[in-house]
């Protein structure tokens, strides 16, 4: 599949598979790098609470200095956290954008029938920073984290077991997913000879998709039955081992237990 359509597909293919295979900033030495898996899934998920309870912008503002705070610390490259964190903030930005308009307050801008109100822009730049800032913390954990251990620190924190399995089976699953994928757009662009339009191309991309959702589902079942045959109908064991916690886990779920109740204390005031 040539073309725009076949180029995008590929692009987003080999992005969306390094975000999920990159852990070469894990293996630095950083401050959450070496924190206990434990202790850094509990203190982001706090933070991640923190951030969704917050209503003031200014919350928000600490919440999202606190988390850069944190990568500088760990030695996450700004620009890669910029990276993986900017889709989805941006995504949500656009579904919310219409409240610019829909929220009552005072009148910024006026044109075609429309008036752009303060405290609908306060509202669409509050939320669109709240979810920027909720996706750089998980993405923190991400690439700080190794998966394995976060699977590790999921079963000693007796998390239920089903859903760890689902965690550790969707994660294994998205490396052939994306295989997949670009397997198919590798084979239809071997077999094409010249560019396509945009009409051409879009006519091959409903015909990849259709493509795409029978052999994702047929290689499912084989990938369900070979773990059986394996053993994998057993719930996934811990990875890692346990290790006593020091001063900088303990530091961690200190900061992350007074940021939320800070947030619930600013909100019930507010």
């Amino acid at each position: 599949m040539s073309g725009a359509v076949g180029g995008s597909v590929e692009r987003v293919t080999g992005v969306l598979r390094a975000f999920f295979t990159a852990e070469s900033v894990a293996r630095r030495d950083g401050f959450l790098q070496r924190r206990d898996p434990r202790v850094s899934l509990l203190a982001i998920a706090a933070l991640a609470l923190a951030v969704v309870v917050s209503r003031t912008l200014a919350a928000v503002c600490a919440l999202g200095a606190l988390a850069l705070l944190l990568a500088w610390r760990s030695h996450v490259p700004f620009e890669r956290l910029l990276a993986r964190s900017a889709v989805v903030p941006l995504a949500s930005a656009l579904v919310v954008l219409p409240q610019a308009v829909l929220t009552p307050g005072d009148a910024l801008l006026a044109g075609f029938g429309l008036t752009v109100t303060d405290a609908g822009v306060r509202y669409v730049v509050r939320f669109t920073l709240r979810v920027g800032v909720g996706v750089a913390l998980l993405s923190l954990l991400v690439m700080t984290t190794p998966f394995s251990r976060v699977v590790a620190a999921l079963r000693e924190l007796r998390v239920p077991v089903a859903l760890v399995w689902v965690v550790a089976v969707t994660y294994r699953y998205l490396f052939l997913f994306f295989d997949e994928l670009r397997r198919l757009v590798l084979a239809r662009n071997s077999r094409t000879t010249r560019d396509a339009g945009v009409r051409e191309g879009w006519r091959d991309a409903r015909n990849l998709a259709g493509t795409f959702l029978l052999r994702t589902l047929e290689r499912g079942e084989r990938v369900g039955r070979g773990m059986r045959a394996r053993g994998g109908a057993n719930a996934p064991s811990p990875y890692g081992r346990t290790r006593a916690l020091d001063a900088g886990d303990y530091a961690l779920a200190l900061c992350a237990a007074l940021s939320l109740c800070a947030s619930v204390v600013v909100r019930w005031v507010a």
